[in-house]
């Protein structure tokens, strides 16, 4: 049987999206959750007869692809994830669910569809409150205020550092009795700052393919300074590869759409599904534990969101082209950001002779072109023959060569 894939398109995690993302799957609709700012082909009709899920992955290696989901998936997922917090004395119709993040991202949706399978509430924070910290901070406290529930909400380290800035954001951050945090790296320095402030973190790490949630470390645990990636949830299967990637096994695998919205599995014959993540596997108590190092692929991990420089690089490419700018290469330097995690900047190489006003015409050229990059692609800085032209310089830098 045909489905006809619906679109929604969606800014953050808005309560109206929310509403019709429910709606559409009670009535077993498949459809493809977006961000506002990705552009894609439309998916055609495809042979599916469950409803369910489709969002754009960064999980997997080189490209991202589309991963569908079944209710099946999502509904193990949050059964687990639920089973998880059981073991720590969590009611999980006694929970308010603070979500944070965009549902176009698994990590954004699955909050909302734990709110349905465990019966509790749940509550949106836009991307602009949550810069926003005194107001946050009010607002949560009225809302706990009504109730003694307990509080847990998920973050990516970009929104964990800039919440620690300010003391609203700490005593924000303090009301919580569980915080999810994975996406990207945190540095020491962060987390020992959230285990002096005893800041209830769980650092965790999930995937697209996976409907999420793979390991979770307890907060006690965390605060009793037990770094690491958590405990791989009992519905899961982790082994690490001659490759040293993490490698996983479970019945919550997704399956790939590709543009003929043809379906594929993510995992091979033997059911397993092979990450781009460098990890460690080891066992405590007759528990097994998780380390994830990073990404083996030509991305960095900027704020939660992964970075396809291979996909940067050929837009780059394909611009010089069609503008005839005189560039003879390029190249990107990945840095360290303690607020982003990590960022890139691109060095280019002009062609010899290339006069300083067409070399300054370029760049400006190059920056209004970035310009229509989503925010966390864009380049940090651009250096060219060692020499700097950062942002917000270069166009007054031009005019004055001028």
């Amino acid at each position: 049987m045909n489905n006809k894939i619906n679109e929604i398109i969606v800014a953050h995690n808005d309560e109206l999206s929310s509403e019709l993302i429910l709606q559409y799957l009670k009535e077993r609709k498949v459809i493809h959750i977006k961000s506002n700012f990705y552009i894609s082909n439309h998916l055609c009709s495809m042979n599916l007869e469950k409803p369910g899920i489709i969002l754009n992955s960064s999980g997997s290696k080189n490209m991202p692809k589309h991963c569908y989901h079944s209710i099946a998936n999502l509904n193990q997922s949050a059964n687990y994830c639920g089973k998880w917090l059981e073991e720590q004395y969590f009611d999980l119709s006694n929970i308010i669910i603070f979500n944070t993040l965009p549902l176009s991202h698994i990590s954004g949706f699955m909050p909302l569809w734990r709110s349905k399978i465990w019966e509790c509430e749940y509550f949106n924070i836009s991307r602009k409150m949550i810069k926003e910290s005194r107001y946050l901070l009010e607002k949560t406290l009225t809302i706990k205020g009504k109730s003694r529930k307990k509080l847990i909400t998920s973050l990516v380290p970009t929104q964990l550092y800039r919440l620690l800035l300010n003391k609203e954001g700490i005593c924000w951050l303090k009301l919580f009795d569980l915080i999810w945090v994975g996406g990207a790296s945190i540095s020491k320095n962060i987390l020992k700052k959230c285990i002096r402030e005893k800041i209830n973190l769980s650092p965790c790490y999930g995937a697209t393919e996976t409907a999420a949630m793979i390991s979770s470390l307890k907060p006690t645990e965390f605060l009793n300074e037990n770094l690491n990636d958590g405990e791989i949830l009992k519905d899961i299967n982790v082994r690490i590869n001659e490759k040293n990637l993490i490698e996983i096994k479970t019945e919550r695998i997704g399956k790939e759409v590709n543009k003929s919205s043809e379906m594929k599995d993510f995992k091979n014959l033997e059911g397993w599904w092979e990450s781009g993540d460098i990890g460690k596997k080891f066992t405590k108590n007759n528990k097994e534990y998780l380390i994830v190092y990073g990404r083996i692929d030509n991305t960095i991990n900027s704020g939660g969101e992964i970075i396809f420089l291979d996909l940067i690089k050929q837009k780059i490419v394909n611009f010089i082209t069609e503008e005839n700018l005189p560039i003879e290469n390029f190249k990107f330097e990945k840095i360290n950001d303690i607020i982003w995690g990590q960022r890139y900047r691109i060095l280019i190489n002009f062609k010899e002779n290339t006069e300083n006003k067409n070399l300054f015409k370029s760049i400006k050229k190059l920056e209004d072109f970035s310009d229509s990059f989503q925010k966390f692609e864009k380049p940090f800085e651009w250096i060219v023959n060692q020499t700097k032209i950062v942002s917000d310089n270069c166009i007054q830098d031009w005019k004055n060569k001028e």
